[in-house]
């Protein structure tokens, strides 16, 4: 008798058989041993087996985005406070992942390093914090709640009406520059003696950081960024 075990439909498959493959009319068959006595069954080719037996496949749930982002079933991640930038390496090297609208973070599921860089503070942010109906709310307000966490809030505050012309005298803070496809653009950020934040980007000038300007500009948008109400201005005029 053949050694190797003959294909046959799965309710036979552990029953022993006692013959050889032999075949009649065409097709080929393999007796096996039954409770009742000797019984002739089919023997498949490895084709007509499959397709008899179609390999069936386990589809397992997907994760939801509360279990993608690492909330899990603690319900909460840890985010951190602090200048994470000037530890960009030791982030690089930890367990910690990353996340636009509230940068760095940890999983809940995973435990905390230790020791962490000098001046980084772990702040937990819950998923009923950024989450309705179980799902996330949009990016915009998940950065504000995390920004509320991760910021102290500022004195200042938006200024004007969306498409109001104001005169100011606001000293510039900051002048970066960044090169796009219309040439070198600069983003400005002033304050006022207040304490109001605006923000102006261009690409015809390059104001003077710490210098104070008397400068007229229409308000283009009213943004909060980093817990900070800021007042964005367009076509402004340096007086």
């Amino acid at each position: 008798m053949n050694e190797n075990k003959a294909l046959v439909a799965k309710s036979y498959e552990n029953l022993p058989q006692i013959s050889d493959i032999y075949t009649v009319n065409g097709r080929n068959y393999v007796k096996v041993l039954t409770k009742s006595g000797p019984k002739q069954v089919r023997a498949y080719s490895e084709a007509e087996y499959k397709r008899y037996n179609p390999e069936v496949v386990i589809i397992k749930p997907a994760k939801s985005r509360r279990d993608v982002l690492g909330f899990g079933e603690k319900g909460y991640i840890w985010i951190f406070q602090g200048d994470t930038y000037s530890a960009l390496d030791w982030f690089h090297d930890s367990p910690c992942r990353y996340a636009r609208t509230w940068g760095w973070y940890l999983p809940s599921d995973i435990e905390m390093p230790d020791p962490l860089p000098a001046g980084i503070t772990p702040i937990k942010l819950e998923w009923d914090e950024v989450s309705l109906d179980g799902q996330l709310i949009p990016e915009e307000q998940v950065k504000a709640v995390a920004d509320s966490k991760l910021y102290d809030a500022g004195v200042s505050k938006h200024i004007g009406k969306i498409g109001e012309r104001l005169d100011l005298v606001l000293t510039c803070t900051k002048a970066i520059q960044s090169e796009s496809a219309y040439g070198i653009s600069t983003f400005h950020i002033f304050e006022d003696a207040a304490g109001n934040i605006f923000t102006w980007s261009t690409t015809s000038k390059c104001l003077e950081e710490g210098k104070t300007y008397h400068i007229k500009g229409t308000v283009s948008d009213h943004t909060v960024y980093k817990n900070c109400n800021q007042t964005v201005l367009k076509r402004c005029s340096i007086v």
